[in-house]
């Protein structure tokens, strides 16, 4: 059967290449039909076919049909290969970009963000792959209603890859455009018009007359703006809390007071800020995470799998609501491009909020080789033979002692010297120590002492000044040092480091934070 399936899946791809995508999509869906419906027990080539047939009815406009598909090869690659797997990035950008085209933004922000961790990791952040996943992240919180954060991830994304790519790439362009399209319906009238002017110039320079990207680009800077549309207006500033002194100040010698236990926060908190849904879809409130999710929670790759698709259910669905398709999602296996170095700027400007991603990724273990057995058992062998020869010197000199008088003392006997001891293990629930931060504005580097003889992981928490902390990285056991980067460089943070030493028991240093001018 995995050998079928696999032949079949090159006969599409075939198909692909000459154009015939409906002759690709009924060649799998005949051989799907008969498969066995269970994730758990599909084999590599079953799980390429099915992502490959949620692409081609992405491809034809039938997003509800692709989303089982879609849901059946995230599910059935995690489990075969793990999150990290190109092909499992892969099914992940391709469910994301179904979902956002059912309505289930929520969940594919979630992914979206997913894939450029994975993409970063792998392919460094100005990869071509890495900026057009941060285009569709920004379409996708776009559609949210988190408009301010949507543009300025697209003109970041935009501007980086215009200055590795060029302006000419036809990547480059569909960022513009969308970029333009955005603005407009934001009220940005005078920004729109230019980055559409700009998208439409850079189409008839670098693009064939007859390039569906020049036509989309051309349709989309005709077409008017979103009436539907209306920006969120920013929250008014919180007031101030009063400080309401205490009856009794502990003094320093009581210590510090008992904190809660460390929780770590759940992947589906909702977000804390209120979120603007466009008409006809649900409130899907969640958290995108920024960390890579850890490998206990694989089991939420299930969630969207409603396998095996039924009649598509009415739902209300515009084909024309993005001119321009998604960016990561594509029909071919062509690897992408070289990824040059941009030079710094001078002088150095801002960094971007969105890019680069730091991906914190604990550092592989050395192979326990043994290159100090030949020197062990050597230096086993010259002791031995030191203390033969010590014992036959000191046989030889009792005999001498009985006729020699002792020498006289010619002053008091010198102390001896205490022999080195090492530090005894820390009690359970020791903080760790001297967590001291050093701003570099562009870069925070926290640094602290991990207690002697703990086994624990570190966690790093963090967040802006006078909000509540979210959790930043997990680091193993024995880890001294975090640099968070990526952060506004005029805003004041503040940090902890937390020691697990068991599940009961989370020890957590005390705030340190910033202190900026701005």
């Amino acid at each position: 059967m995995s050998s079928g399936f696999a032949d079949l899946t090159v006969q599409a791809h075939h198909l692909v290449s000459e154009g015939d995508l409906t002759g690709a999509q009924r060649l799998l869906a005949e051989a799907l039909s008969d498969a066995d419906p269970r994730p758990a027990n599909a084999s590599p080539e079953l799980a390429d076919a099915a992502g490959l047939q949620a692409r081609l009815l992405v491809a034809l406009g039938e997003p509800h049909s692709a989303r089982g598909w879609a849901a059946f090869a995230y599910a059935a690659t995690t489990r075969l290969f793990g999150r990290s797997d190109e092909r499992t990035v892969t099914a992940a950008a391709t469910l994301a970009a179904v979902l956002h085209r059912v309505g289930s933004d929520a969940r594919a922000a979630r992914l979206y963000s997913d894939v450029i961790i994975e993409l970063t990791a792998r392919d460094g952040p100005e990869s071509q792959r890495v900026l057009a996943a941060h285009a569709d992240l920004a379409t996708v919180e776009y559609a949210r209603g988190q408009c301010e954060v949507a543009r300025d991830r697209l003109q970041d994304a935009w501007e980086l890859h215009r200055e590795v790519y060029g302006d000419g790439h036809p990547s480059g362009i569909k960022m513009l455009a969308k970029l333009g399209a955005m603005e407009r319906d934001c009220g940005r009238y005078a920004d729109a018009h230019e980055h559409l002017a700009l998208a439409e110039d850079l189409c008839r320079a670098h693009l064939d007359s007859d390039d569906p990207l020049a036509g989309q680009v051309a349709g989309l800077a005709r077409a008017a703006a979103d009436p539907d549309h209306v920006c969120p207006a920013p929250e008014p500033p919180a007031p101030e809390t009063p400080v309401v002194p205490a009856a009794r100040v502990p003094p320093p010698t009581e210590g510090p007071p008992d904190l809660p236990p460390y929780t770590p926060p759940a992947l589906d908190d909702p977000v804390r800020t209120p979120l603007y849904h466009p008409p006809g879809r649900g409130a899907d409130a969640a958290h995108v995470p920024t960390p890579r999710t850890p490998p206990e929670a694989d089991g939420d790759a299930f969630d969207d799998y409603p396998w095996p698709p039924e009649d598509p259910v009415d739902q209300p669905w515009r084909p024309g609501e993005d001119a321009l398709p998604p960016t990561v999602v594509g029909l071919t296996d062509d690897p992408p491009p070289g990824v040059r170095r941009v030079p710094p700027a001078d002088p150095p400007g801002p960094p971007s909020r969105y890019l680069p991603v730091h991906v914190p990724r604990p550092p592989a273990a050395e192979p326990r080789a043994r290159p100090w057995l030949p020197l062990a058992v050597l230096g086993v062998v010259v002791a031995l033979l030191l203390g033969t020869i010590a014992v036959i010197a000191g046989v030889s000199r009792v005999d001498d002692a009985r006729d020699t008088p002792p020498p006289a003392s010619s002053g008091p006997p010198a102390p001896s010297r205490p022999a080195p001891t090492t530090p005894p293990a820390a009690s359970p629930g020791t903080p760790p120590g001297r967590l001291a931060l050093t701003d570099r504005r562009d870069s925070i580097v926290l640094s602290w002492t991990y207690p002697t003889g703990a086994e624990g992981p570190v966690v790093i928490a963090g967040g802006r000044s006078g909000q509540p902390q979210g959790t930043f990285a997990t680091l193993p056991a024995g880890s001294t040092d975090y640099i968070a980067y990526g952060l506004d460089r005029t805003t004041d943070y503040c940090f902890t480091v937390a020691l697990v030493w068991s599940t009961d028991s989370v020890a957590r240093t005390g705030p340190v934070c910033t202190k900026r001018r701005r």
